[in-house]
């Protein structure tokens, strides 16, 4: 007997199999294939691949707020430094338990975004995290008034 669910993997539907062992033995390995998956894509997807997450920069008066999207990760999971003008965020969720699932596709990651800022004031930048959402203000300089020179015609 064959049951056919809603699901899709890839565009073909997938058998549910009836036989509770054959079941659960399928995605046990089918959970180990994904978790290879993603330690595999983790090596070669960083800044600016998929494995990254969403940024939006936006200019204010006289500063940047950077707003970064980081749903299911703890705020002490999250890291902003500052260097060479460089602002970068990174993130990670653990893998953390020894639970068995039926399906598991939130795995471990690590995440990873930098942004190159110029003319800004380091001692001023100040983060806050709150419903998924991190939002880094970057405070600017204040372009410096240079007093005229006058030349004197010879």
């Amino acid at each position: 007997m064959m049951i056919y669910t809603i699901g899709v993997i890839g565009t073909q539907p997938h058998r549910v199999l009836t036989n509770s062992k054959q079941k659960r033995k399928v995605i046990e390995m089918r959970n180990e294939l994904y978790d290879f998956a993603n330690q595999v894509s983790n090596m070669f997807y960083r800044d600016g691949g998929y494995k990254s997450f969403p940024i939006d920069v936006v200019e204010e008066e006289g500063k940047f707020i950077v707003y970064a999207e980081i749903p299911g990760v703890k705020k002490e999971d999250i890291t902003v430094s500052f260097e060479d003008s460089t602002l970068t965020i990174a993130a990670k969720r653990e893998k953390g338990d020894n639970k068995k699932y039926l399906i598991h596709e939130r795995n471990a990651m690590k995440y990873e975004r930098s942004i190159y800022f110029n003319d800004i004031l380091e001692d001023t930048i100040n983060a806050k995290y709150e419903d998924g959402i991190l939002a880094v203000t970057i405070n600017l300089k204040k372009p410096e008034e240079k007093p005229k020179t006058k030349i004197v015609i010879e």
